[in-house]
């Protein structure tokens, strides 16, 4: 129960999977509670529409804070089953409620009504504790409410008997609490954990999926460029001077889709190409910076990349370019070291795939 009429879920809350299976927390719950919570103000104001004493009403409003109190903390509180500080705290509140509610109503009752509401609270408040996993510590409380209300029915003149008969259709709820609690919490459980179990199943099935499709993508790209010199080779034909060049281009684009998976693009094959042919020495190099990346975040990456790495590529007439993307976690993503006979440059890149700096002409890259 809440003071308010509808309360909005703390989304930022960790809890478990049982009770969140029971929709403890959710928003339906909290508007139900709310509900609840009114019409417990309401029940109260008629019912005690006669009490004019100022601590009598003090009590009884007392008495509904602290189920106030106890019902936020059983919709709130985070951990499965309830952490057993929390359960203390929610029992006390729940034999805290009902005692200040009835010491505080007049001698006799003046209504019937007016036993109703603290009485209803209390059992609603502990069948939500046995529901979150502490059935004991609900039946314990309970238990003490029964003692207080003998007590105060023997002091109200009603007679002991009379103020147990009170409480004691609440334990039909308690029990029926109880007994969701043990039956349902299992399967419950259960639930989750296939679920967990089909995320993980799922979680390999995509993996293995992405390997495959890697492997035909290399597949596919060996027979499309590598085939027809295999086959030259099998039937011992003989290569020209330019046809033994091409060979060693599609060789090293080759040895370049495994080496650097990611980038394995048109812009930076074709980069790499013309380069090469131009006689300079291309070395790219992978070691996964990229992996760690979410799916639309790397494709947006590897793409700006590629065409930083394509430009600086198309700009080497000579000597050595070495392309990098460096482990995950790193500052950088990756580098590209350009080493010819006038100039030496190191250029490294953020996870946007933009140049931070060029390094100082006399810093080489480590080989």
């Amino acid at each position: 129960m809440i003071g308010n009429c509808e309360h909005g879920q703390d989304e930022d809350v960790e809890r478990g999977g049982v009770h969140n299976a029971f929709g403890i927390g959710s928003f339906a719950l909290w508007l139900t509670m709310g509900v609840f919570g009114c019409g417990y103000l309401a029940v109260t104001l008629y019912a005690n529409a006669d009490v004019t004493g100022v601590w009598q009403r003090v009590g009884i409003l007392a008495g509904f804070l602290f189920f106030a109190a106890g019902g936020v903390l059983i919709l709130d509180a985070p951990g499965d089953p309830l952490p057993v500080p929390t359960t203390v705290v929610i029992a006390v509140l729940a034999v805290a409620g009902v005692a200040a509610s009835l010491y505080s109503l007049p001698f006799p009752l003046t209504h019937v009504m007016q036993t109703g509401p603290p009485i209803g609270a209390s059992v609603i408040v502990l069948a939500f504790v046995a529901v979150r996993g502490r059935p004991s510590a609900a039946w314990i409380a309970s238990i003490a409410i029964s003692v207080i209300a003998m007590g105060w029915g023997h002091v109200a003149t009603q007679g002991a008997m009379w103020g147990l008969s009170v409480t004691l259709p609440g334990y039909a709820i308690m029990i029926m609490g109880s007994l969701f609690s043990l039956m349902l919490r299992p399967m419950a459980r259960q639930l989750y954990a296939l679920r967990e179990a089909n995320e993980r199943q799922a979680a390999r099935d995509a993996a293995s999926a992405a390997a495959a499709e890697v492997r035909d993508r290399r597949l596919a790209a060996l027979d499309e460029r590598a085939r027809p010199i295999l086959t030259r080779i099998a039937e011992r034909r003989e290569f020209s001077v330019e046809e033994v060049a091409v060979a060693r281009l599609i060789e090293a684009q080759l040895r370049d889709g495994i080496r650097a998976s990611d980038l394995d693009v048109p812009e930076v094959r074709d980069a790499a190409w013309r380069a090469r042919q131009r006689g300079v020495k291309v070395v790219l190099l992978d070691d996964g910076g990229l992996s760690v990346l979410a799916g639309e975040e790397a494709a947006r990456t590897r793409d700006r990349l590629g065409a930083a790495v394509a430009e600086l590529l198309a700009d080497a007439e000579s000597g050595r370019v070495t392309v990098r993307i460096h482990p995950p976690g790193r500052n950088t993503l990756a580098s590209v070291g350009v080493d010819t006979d006038d100039q030496v440059e190191l250029v490294e890149f953020t996870n946007a795939g933009a140049a931070l700096q060029a390094a100082p002409a006399d810093r080489r890259l480590a080989r």
